[in-house]
């Protein structure tokens, strides 16, 4: 007698259903969220008041990533998060059970929005007390490639996190998988001191500053790659960490 066949949709709803519920029951999962958002917000907040009219080049200037300052420290906790969400399963053996993260891609997506749109207004808020002859400092979403760059500081939060999940699923250890995701971001660092002309291209392939030129709307007058590129390089290193960990995971042992 053969068992009757359980429709995909209601398979994909019950793996949903149960990893939501695994997610809202990790207090550190509220934890790192609250604290990112409060963080990001706090020092976008402080970017903004302490800018000096005085010393400022409008040509150069950025509203969006003045207020956005906070994601240069808190994409390393995204990239934590997406890390510990797959070592703790390694750790606790629910492995055996599920290799499902849907939920949590769609909550951090969806968090990382809310923690880029969050900072953003609140440094335009302090930006619009200060003015250059000619100019305001602070911008709206209306404004050419504002809500482009905004929306993209949530999108490359989302990126780092499942970037974090390959390399978390790759290595399977949570303090290997934690020095992983922090060499992704030392990359920077590493090019300038290996490369330090300024006209080197060879940073454009780094995750970082990929970030930064899609969280800019001066990313053409800075030495960032194009919008195009950057979204291309985002998306390329999740693809290649995520295809990496499929790979793997079928031909190991949980």
């Amino acid at each position: 007698m053969t068992s009757p066949t359980v429709p995909v949709a209601a398979r994909a709803r019950d793996l949903l259903a149960s990893d939501w519920i695994k997610l809202r029951s990790v207090r550190s999962t509220y934890l790192v969220l609250l604290v990112s958002a409060t963080f990001t917000v706090a020092v976008g907040t402080f970017s903004a008041a302490t800018v000096k009219t005085s010393h400022l080049d409008w040509g150069t200037f950025d509203p969006v990533q003045t207020s956005l300052a906070g994601l240069l420290v808190v994409q390393l906790a995204f990239g934590v998060f997406g890390a510990l969400a797959i070592t703790s399963e390694y750790a606790t053996g629910m492995i055996r059970t599920t290799f499902t993260a849907v939920p949590r891609r769609r909550a951090v997506l969806i968090a990382g929005e809310a923690i880029a749109f969050a900072a953003f207004f609140a440094g335009q808020l302090v930006l619009s007390g200060k003015h250059l002859p000619g100019h305001h400092l602070s911008v709206t979403l209306a404004d050419p490639g504002v809500l482009r760059a905004v929306a993209g500081a949530g999108f490359y939060l989302f990126i780092v996190t499942l970037v974090g999940l390959g390399l978390g699923t790759i290595i399977r250890h949570t303090a290997g998988a934690i020095a992983a995701v922090g060499l992704i971001f030392i990359q920077a660092l590493i090019v300038n001191a290996v490369l330090p002309d300024p006209n080197s291209t060879a940073g454009h392939y780094v995750l970082l500053w990929a970030g930064q030129s899609i969280s800019s709307i001066r990313a053409h007058v800075m030495n960032y790659p194009s919008v195009a590129q950057s979204f291309a390089v985002c998306i390329a290193y999740a693809a290649v960490m995520l295809t990496a960990a499929s790979f793997l995971i079928t031909r190991r042992d949980a």
